[in-house]
């Protein structure tokens, strides 16, 4: 939508970051089964190409490792351009989230059970 576009006509950076974060962490609570994750970091960041206006993106994830209280997932976002036919990988990025308690402190995920 053209409030997701930067000056240049394409897909804003930030906004695509921002769907990532969401996404991976909606994908994260469900596989770990617990819905107390903040974001971490955001490693490794990669804007392949520029998705454009009219473009669906679809985004992606993959648990990459568990630690005691952390995830590290890796995510990509891909655009599809509906008149053309054509996909193309826009971005890939690793984000790590952590497990929290309700004082906002680490939690160990094996111990949250089905929170």
């Amino acid at each position: 939508m053209t409030e997701h576009l930067n000056p240049n006509h394409v897909i804003f950076g930030g906004q695509l970051l921002a769907w990532l974060d969401k996404d991976l962490y909606i994908y994260v609570s469900t596989k770990m089964k617990y819905k107390s994750f903040v974001t971490l970091s955001m490693n490794e960041i990669r804007f392949r190409k520029p998705a454009n206006l009219g473009d669906i993106l679809q985004i992606f994830g993959k648990i990459e490792e568990v630690k005691r209280s952390s995830v590290k997932t890796l995510g990509k976002a891909l655009a599809f351009d509906p008149v053309t036919g054509d996909t193309k990988e826009i971005i890939d990025c690793q984000v790590t989230y952590v497990a929290v308690n309700e004082q906002g402190k680490p939690n160990r995920i094996f111990d949250v059970g089905n929170s």
